[in-house]
């Protein structure tokens, strides 16, 4: 692990994470973001999937530039194929472990992170089929991921699968027991009562029932985007200026989505080829939009960032790194659910 100069951390970092936990609402490093505290420029933090060198990073938001030196973390991803091409990263809150980071490769692999102890890669597994998300469910400690294709056991276009612990406290007993078709399942997010999925055509609202091997998820509710174009989800993330909200992308837009009504509202950053948006509390935001071009095509060097009227205000690059980077998905470093 390579931290910030400036929050170096002992030998008994697991320790001090936790007590930096229970008043950070649990912070890895000191600083990073929760929502409540993400109200202006600089006082939230990015992390980014770079599929130049494969590896998640977390740089400061607002006027910092993204050099080395500013850099608050780094995971490089294991050299196997099947964990190319990161693809999606999250942050949640464990009692056995602080922060843990979430993350899928479209290599075919999903893992889990402690960020609090040598970066170990606690858990992983290959669902397959193109995995674009990952989710974690407090309490059970279970885990949902979402692939885009068929793989070589499921046959569907898209499907998620749930893993359920033996022991909570131990994700190494991780097991799979379920899958559900989902068309082109590209995003999840857990929004503290139900996990919500986005796919080529539909969002829809799963109940978490059971615990340990007997977790499941039930279909609540859905909502099914009119033919004849499909919607073509991406991502899926909280609007953490109001909890009311998820923030979807897709159909060449970005969307608030309200979670009671299902109503859909265009934001005015809308443009197509956008593979995620964050939004924080004072309402500034940042998007990554694939460039199109290139070899990474789907990915871009630059994050957009944005005022809180939805102008565009600056964008960020890796500065002093000796190679561009390339951004897949860009997200609030926070472990709040809204």
């Amino acid at each position: 692990m390579q931290d910030h100069p400036h929050l170096r951390i002992p030998m008994n970092r697991r320790t001090l994470l936790k007590s930096v936990a229970a008043v950070t609402v649990g912070a890895p490093l000191e600083s990073l973001a929760t929502a409540a505290r993400a109200g202006a420029a600089g006082t939230y933090h990015v992390a980014v999937c770079e599929q130049t060198r494969n590896q998640i990073l977390i740089h400061p938001g607002g006027p910092v530039l993204w050099t080395p030196a500013n850099r608050l973390w780094r995971w490089q991803a294991p050299a196997t194929s099947d964990w190319n091409l990161l693809s999606d990263i999250k942050f949640r809150e464990t009692t056995a472990f602080g922060w843990v980071a979430l993350v899928t490769a479209s290599g075919g692999r999903v893992g889990i992170v402690n960020m609090g102890d040598g970066d170990e890669l606690l858990w992983s597994a290959a669902p397959k089929g193109n995995p674009h998300s990952i989710e974690r469910i407090p309490g059970i400690s279970a885990v949902v991921t979402a692939s885009t294709s068929p793989s070589d056991k499921i046959t569907y276009p898209g499907f998620l699968t749930v893993y359920g612990p033996t022991n909570s406290d131990d994700p190494s007993t991780l097991t799979n027991v379920q899958e559900i078709a989902v068309e082109g399942a590209q995003g999840l997010w857990y929004d503290g009562n139900d996990l919500w999925a986005l796919g080529t055509w539909t969002i829809t609202k799963y109940q978490v029932t059971g615990s340990h091997l007997d977790t499941r998820l039930v279909k609540v509710w859905g909502h099914t985007f009119p033919a004849p174009d499909p919607f073509n989800g991406h991502s899926l993330d909280a609007d953490y200026s109001d909890a009311a909200y998820l923030l979807v992308t897709g159909g060449g837009s970005v969307q608030r989505f309200n979670k009671a009504t299902g109503a859909l509202t265009r934001m005015p950053q809308s443009d197509s080829g956008v593979k995620s948006f964050s939004r924080i509390a004072s309402g500034e935001s940042f998007w990554q939009q694939a460039s199109g071009i290139g070899k990474y095509s789907w990915c871009n060097s630059e994050i957009q960032f944005f005022d809180s009227a939805g102008n565009k205000s600056f964008r960020r690059s890796l500065e002093g790194y000796g190679y561009t980077g390339q951004f897949y998905r860009a997200r609030l470093s926070s472990v709040n659910f809204s």
